[in-house]
């Protein structure tokens, strides 16, 4: 079952901006010379999560169900 993700709410508008200033965060961190292959592939996870958390807001219903559409 999908989520009923209100995008025009406070809430979500709220949700929306806290994951996108977090995803340039971690963007930023990414390109960082200074990791190694581990804490490289551990920030890729937390950026496709928020990814993920931000489609939610358009998925459509049939995916929001379905893990086997995130990639590795």
């Amino acid at each position: 079952m999908k989520p009923q993700i209100e995008p025009r709410s406070d809430t979500w508008k709220a949700v929306e901006a806290y994951a996108n200033e977090r995803l340039e965060k971690l963007r930023l961190q990414n390109d960082s010379t200074a990791l190694d292959s581990i804490q490289t592939a551990v920030i890729r996870g937390r950026i496709a999560a928020l990814k993920e958390l931000l489609a939610l807001a358009e998925a459509p219903a049939n995916l929001a169900d379905d893990s086997d559409h995130i990639v590795y």
